[in-house]
C-alpha cells in the first residue's frame, strides 16, 4: 500500500499543474535561489492541507463549496496579478527600463514562501488529491490513530516534492545562465515566465468558470 500512495503522490508532483509551472517561470525568471524559495512556500502550504486534514477539518470544505471555491478564486487572482506584473516587467526589459522593485528577482524570499504558501493551498488539484485520496491508505484499528497516519503520509508526500522539482528549478537555471549575456534573452526568458504564469492562470480558472456555468 505504501509503494501505491508514493507511486500516486510522484505522479501528481511531477504532473505539469500550477505549483510545478509557477516554479519553472520563477527559475527561468529569477534563478535557481528563488525557485527553491518558492517552492518551499509550495511545501508549507501542502503541509497546512495536511495539518487541516488531520484536524478533521476537511469536511468544511467538502460540505461548503462556497469556502472552496472562495480559496480558489483569491489564488488565481494573486497568480492574475503576478503575471499582469511579469508581463509589464518583460515589456519594460523590452524598452531597457528599469522595472519595479517590488516585482521580479528582488523579491524578498519571505515573499516568496507566502506566494508558495498561497499558490499550493488554493490549487484544487493539491486540495482533491489530499481530500480523496490520501484518507484511502489511512486504516482503523492499527497503533496510529487515523490523523497520525494522515499526518505521517501528508509528509511523506512533502519529502516527495523537491526531488521532482529541483530537477526542474536546475535545468532551468541553466538555461537562464547560458542567456544572461544578452539583454535582449534576458528579456525573452522574462516574457517565457509571464507567458507560464499566464498558462496557470487558465489552468486554475478553468474548473472556477465550470463551477459558475454548472
Amino acid at each position: 500500500m505504501l509503494v501505491t500512495y508514493i507511486i500516486g503522490s510522484l505522479a501528481l508532483i511531477i504532473k505539469p499543474g500550477p505549483d510545478l509551472t509557477c516554479t519553472i517561470a520563477t527559475a527561468l525568471s529569477d534563478g535557481k535561489a528563488r525557485a527553491a524559495t518558492l517552492m518551499a512556500g509550495l511545501i508549507i502550504g501542502c503541509w497546512l492541507w495536511i495539518l487541516v486534514l488531520a484536524a478533521g477539518v476537511a469536511s468544511v470544505f467538502t460540505h461548503h463549496p462556497a469556502v472552496m471555491l472562495s480559496i480558489q478564486l483569491v489564488g488565481t487572482a494573486y497568480i492574475a496579478y503576478l503575471a499582469f506584473c511579469a508581463f509589464k516587467e518583460a515589456w519594460a526589459s523590452f524598452r531597457s527600463v528599469e522595472t519595479d522593485a517590488l516585482h521580479g528577482a528582488t523579491a524578498r524570499g519571505w515573499r516568496l514562501v507566502g506566494r508558495g504558501i498561497l499558490m499550493s493551498m488554493s490549487n484544487p488539484l493539491t486540495i482533491l488529491f489530499f481530500l480523496a485520496f490520501l484518507p484511502n491508505f489511512t486504516h482503523e484499528g492499527t497503533s496510529l490513530p487515523p490523523s497520525v497516519q494522515t499526518l505521517l503520509l501528508g509528509t511523506l508526500f512533502c519529502a516527495l516534492v523537491p526531488f521532482i522539482y529541483l530537477p526542474f528549478i536546475f535545468a532551468a537555471d541553466f538555461f537562464r545562465s547560458r542567456l544572461l549575456g544578452s539583454a535582449k534573452a534576458t528579456a525573452c526568458l522574462k516574457l517565457v515566465s509571464a507567458i507560464l504564469l499566464a498558462v496557470v492562470v487558465a489552468i486554475l480558472a478553468k474548473p472556477i468558470a465550470e463551477q459558475f456555468c454548472a
